[in-house]
Parts: structure tokens; sequence; C-alpha cells
């Protein structure tokens, strides 16, 4: 995983990102497109990346984290929830305990948010608590540590939208501060719909049906928060990983991903970052493959066999 960062950072006009790759109804060609403009109309969906690992919930609603170039895949507990239709997911690693998580939150009335988180470690699905908000990004973005949404704020006169962050290592939302400035207003925040994204390493908001529009960035995270404009004629070098939708994800059966994609644009800022890697979903160590397992029964058995013949009468 180290040396793919080297390769990029030296290769810093390049930008990996990882979707779904959907097959068209109209002609059966593949389409890819991010998750989060077409949730309510898709069936499979990616709901996440971090260190080479992805979280996907199948055809077949099965949760797997899984690692796309070693073919591991790790099922994980369905969480037990009433409103599985209006869902908002996320997934990140959490440095401070060196464990991947879940989360997933699901509306519990109007204007409520019920928020649940899964690790790798545990993998089992533990309450956050409620919060006032309800979302209106499905995918949560993540960036520094921390997954971002946009949300309402019910108690809000204006119903305002914000963008509210959820800490992977203290388990705690705050809200993020939106640009103060006329050109922000007047854009971003102006229109119907806004979006997030991930662009050299910073948050952004952006309008959502404008990729060619000026792009807001979030610099300086963890200090004094600052926005700044990302000039509209800027593109990216692009480097598209393309999952295959299944209704079944089967450990070390076929593989993940068609062929990578290169594009000149930033239509998939909002889309996760992706890096090559060779680490595995089975945070607790790998499973004993069916061969392991007979060996060591066989072995087991000779041991025995051996103590018999040492003591006949044990």
């Amino acid at each position: 995983m180290n040396y793919s960062y080297q390769i990029d950072y030296k290769n810093n006009d390049i930008d990996r990102r990882i979707v779904m790759s959907r097959v068209s109804y109209r002609n059966g060609s593949h389409v890819c497109d991010v998750d989060d403009r077409f949730f309510d109309d898709r069936d499979c969906h990616l709901l996440g990346s971090s260190n080479g690992l992805v979280c996907i919930s199948s055809f077949s609603s099965q949760l797997v984290v899984a690692n796309p170039s070693t073919r591991e895949v790790q099922t994980l507990q369905d969480p037990q929830i009433h409103d599985t239709k209006h869902l908002c997911w996320g997934f990140g690693y959490d440095s401070s305990t060196d464990d991947y998580k879940a989360v997933l939150g699901f509306r519990k009335r109007v204007g409520w948010t019920c928020f649940q988180v899964l690790s790798l470690k545990s993998n089992v699905w533990k309450l956050i608590g409620d919060v006032k908000y309800s979302f209106l990004s499905r995918i949560g973005i993540l960036c520094n540590g921390a997954l971002h949404w946009i949300m309402k704020d019910s108690s809000s006169p204006n119903k305002k939208r914000d963008i509210t962050s959820f800490r992977l290592s203290e388990e705690k939302f705050i809200k993020i501060p939106q640009p103060d400035d006329e050109r922000y207003e007047s854009g971003v925040a102006s229109r119907p719909n806004m979006n997030l994204g991930i662009m050299e390493d910073c948050l952004c908001v952006f309008p959502c049906d404008g990729f060619n529009d000026n792009v807001w960035m979030l610099k300086n995270y963890n200090g004094k928060l600052s926005w700044g404009m990302f000039e509209k004629e800027c593109d990216m070098s692009l480097a598209l990983q393309c999952l295959k939708e299944q209704e079944h994800y089967i450990p070390k059966k076929r593989t993940l991903c068609r062929e990578m994609l290169f594009y000149k644009t930033r239509e998939y800022i909002c889309a996760p970052i992706y890096m090559e890697s060779l680490v595995s979903p089975y945070v607790n160590g790998r499973p004993k493959r069916k061969t392991e397992e007979i060996n060591s029964k066989k072995s087991c058995k000779d041991l025995l066999m051996f103590i018999w013949l040492l003591h006949p009468g044990s």
C-alpha cells in the first residue's frame, strides 16, 4: 500500500477513483457512474473505499468488505433495521484502533436519522444515536478520518443544508462551516442541490449539475478551516477502476473489476478514492482454507496415534 502511495505521489497528476460498472439496458454496454447520484435507481451499491478495501451492498442486499486486488471478501453482519429504503452509508479507516468501520444511517422519523456503526474486528452493529437531521446525500465522503454528508437541519426555520462530519475515531458528529463568501452564496448555495467530493486530499462542495462550475475546497482541515475556490478550467487526469455488479461476491472465485479506464474530467470527484493494496478485510486473521483444515485434522490424528503407541493404556 505504501509503495502504491509513493508511486502516485511521484505521478501526482493521476487521480485514482473507483465506481460501480453497470450494464446498460439499452445496448448491453458497461456504464460507470457515481452511486450517490442514482442511489434509489440501483440495487447494487459501492458504499465506500479505504486503503484498497471497498464496502459493497450486493443485489441480494449482502454487505461485504472486499479487496479487489486480492479478491478476498469478508461478509458483514446484517443490520437490524426496519426501514431498508431510506438509508445513508459510509466506510473508512479508524487509525486510532487500526480498524475499518461501516456506518449506517436510517430515517427513524421525519427529520431524525438514527446511526449505527460496525467495526471489522467485531463484525457487530453498535448504536451511535439519533441526530436531528435528514440526509440529502447517501454515500459519505471520506476525508481526514471522517465521513461527510449533506444534511438538512430539521430544527432550522429555513431548512438550511449543512455539511455534517462523523469522526471515525471519536464516533461523534460535528457541523462543518460553509464558505462565508458572496460567490458561494450566489453560486453553490443558491442551487437546488449540491454535492460533496474530494480533490487533492481536500473536501470540496459543488452544485449537483455543475461539474464545470467553480468547486469550493476545504483546506487546512484540522486547523483553522479555510475554504478556497478551484478554477473551473482545471480538469483531472483520472484512472477509473470499475467494480462489477454481482448478486454474490464470492472470495477468490472471479475478478471483481473490469479494465481500468482513463479520463480527463472532473465528473468523478464525488467517487471514492481507490488505492491498490494487499490489505486484508480479515482484520482478525485470514480464515483457513479447506486443505489447511484437512491437514490440521490429519496432523492431530497422527499425533493422537503416536501418543497412544507410546502409552497404549492411556
